[in-house]
């Protein structure tokens, strides 16, 4: 209905993308412009949701003006301000550091989640236990079914690739979202218990310029259900 041609790009060790290991976050805006080339795109636009926050702040910063607009969704800040991590999830929390000191130790709990997502129904309510009561319905609409194909997607040559990733966004990374000089809009869920309030408020504060939407009482999966108005902001 846009008019917008959207292109995934796996991150490295996930779907078909080859793990790299000692990976920076700075290394994913030149695979980003590497793409870009190869399709032949001279300027585009960037959008992450979650844990592509990081990744789309990155870009942002080192890509310039090659990058007309951008989007953070529901995405997670740094860590480094006080009351970051209130109101998060135990899991996630649980994640996010085990992955950033020690991601091996992660395996297993990828491995568990990989075997849930083949029980839909485990899964389904793994997800659902998260989820305010304005989202709950949307786990059994035909247009979420993605989110898990998505899922088992990620770790289908195996889990080394999801893990890492902590790692990559619990290290240092290279750059202060002060110094992004393009428009980044930013969309969040008051009621996100997967990346809190806050972590929006963050980038609000420290991206010059950005604009930024707090949706009442909604959560973590904004990118289904505000879709239209999301993908509208970046043209």
């Amino acid at each position: 209905e846009l008019g917008l041609r959207v292109i995934s790009v796996d991150r490295p060790g996930c779907g078909a993308s080859g793990f790299q290991k000692h990976r920076q976050l700075l290394d994913w805006p030149r695979d980003i412009a590497q793409v870009a080339d190869a399709l032949g795109f001279d300027k585009f636009a960037v959008c992450g949701h979650s844990f592509g926050g990081p990744f789309v702040a990155a870009c942002a910063r080192q890509l310039g003006a090659r990058v007309t607009s951008a989007a953070i969704v529901a995405g997670i800040s740094p860590l480094s301000f006080k009351g970051a991590i209130k109101g998060m999830i135990p899991m996630v929390r649980l994640v996010l550091w085990t992955g950033g000191w020690a991601p091996q130790l992660l395996r297993p709990y990828v491995w568990l989640m990989a075997k849930m997502i083949k029980k839909t129904g485990a899964a389904r309510k793994m997800v659902g236990s998260s989820l305010p009561e304005t989202e709950l319905e949307l786990i059994d609409t035909p247009r979420f079914e993605g989110f898990f194909e998505g899922l088992g997607e990620m770790v289908k040559n195996g889990s080394k690739g999801a893990y890492w990733d902590a790692r990559v966004f619990m290290n240092k990374w290279g750059f202060e979202c002060s110094e992004i000089e393009i428009p980044v809009s930013l969309f969040y869920g008051t009621a996100d218990m997967a990346v809190p309030i806050q972590m929006g408020e963050y980038y609000r504060d420290a991206i010059p310029g950005s604009v930024a939407t707090f949706y009442e009482d909604e959560g973590h999966f904004i990118m289904y259900t505000r879709a239209k108005e999301i993908l509208g902001s970046l043209i």
